[in-house]
């Protein structure tokens, strides 16, 4: 039955793609010239760094350190507190791809993984900074604001959602490596990543626009702004955000920067969107992908409410223009 109705589904996108082969050229187009004219510049440096960062040992001494805390904090291992922290230094689906590691390995029981998917799965610096800062706002201290905002949202999220008995307490051994080899390492698997990032933009777009094609998602972005009272933009953005992250880039760069603004691209941030989701539960293998949905909604409604609360302070510092 499941396979059936895989198939019934990929005939169907099929048929958009042909029938709507125009709007997807265009919404392919679009998220190759974002890609190369945003992604790729401010990610793969970065990327590559905190891959090299992660290779030399870093992520092992952090979570040796904080093995203690987070148990008590989350109820997870010191092996899971290692996929918390990868996770937001490395960005998605860097955390669920660990979650799932540690979990094929026997280091975590499968009720860790799956809570570890509900917070430990994030944005990393790179692309909060980089791409949504200094890229899409014009400012790299509201990308600083927004990857702190996602942090503490991550923690209470995971707070929220604790175990009540610690899982597994097994540590990771080190795995540091040598200089040249995590640096040779750490560069091609940020090409890689940037490869599979770019891909399911570009996938994405083309879909999206095929579904846009008579205007679906331009009237619902319109009766969401005229039920809300919001400017069309934003609600284009809004619903976006909703589908996908690097494409809400793109539309926050035509927006002012204000407290309902951060809030939007904390939302955008620490939900990640359809597509994100995707990326990660296909690195899940047999772990269930509906707490992850669902830890990741609690995190993007937190996140867009100490965005919107924490504005106050943010241009009080930063006063915007």
């Amino acid at each position: 039955m499941k396979k059936r109705i895989g198939l019934v589904l990929a005939l169907a996108l099929l048929a958009l793609l042909l029938g709507e082969s125009t709007a997807a050229g265009d919404g392919a187009l679009w998220g190759l010239e974002l890609c190369g004219r945003l992604l790729v510049p401010t990610l793969l440096p970065l990327f590559a760094a905190s891959g090299l960062l992660n290779r030399l040992g870093l992520g092992d001494v952090l979570a040796a350190r904080l093995a203690r805390p987070f148990g008590r904090l989350f109820g997870v291992s010191g092996a899971g507190a290692s996929a918390f922290l990868l996770g937001l230094c490395g960005g998605y689906p860097l955390g669920a791809a660990t979650a799932a590691s540690l979990y094929r390995d026997g280091r975590i029981d499968r009720e860790e993984a799956e809570q570890l998917l509900s917070f430990c799965d994030n944005t990393g610096p790179a692309f909060a900074v980089a791409a949504i800062g200094r890229g899409a706002l014009q400012s790299t201290g509201a990308g600083l604001f927004l990857y702190g905002v996602q942090v503490l949202s991550a923690v209470l999220t995971g707070l929220l959602l604790r175990r009540r008995e610690r899982g597994g307490t097994a540590a990771l051994p080190g795995t540091a490596l040598p200089f040249p080899q995590a640096l040779a390492e750490a560069v091609s698997a940020a090409v890689t990543a940037m490869l599979g990032v770019c891909g399911w933009v570009i996938f994405f777009s083309a879909l999206l626009f095929a579904v846009n094609a008579h205007g679906a998602l331009g009237s619902l972005a319109g009766w969401l702004g005229a039920t809300l009272g919001l400017e069309l933009h934003f609600a284009k953005a809004a619903v976006w955000s909703l589908l996908e992250l690097s494409g809400t880039v793109g539309l926050l760069s035509a927006l002012p920067l204000s407290p309902a603004t951060l809030a939007l691209a904390a939302f955008a941030l620490s939900w990640g969107g359809l597509c994100v989701h995707l990326q990660s539960l296909a690195v899940c293998g047999e772990l269930s992908g509906s707490r992850r949905l669902g830890g990741k909604l609690l995190h993007g409604l937190l996140a867009a409410a100490l965005s919107y609360i924490m504005s106050t302070f943010f241009f009080l510092l930063m006063p915007p223009g």
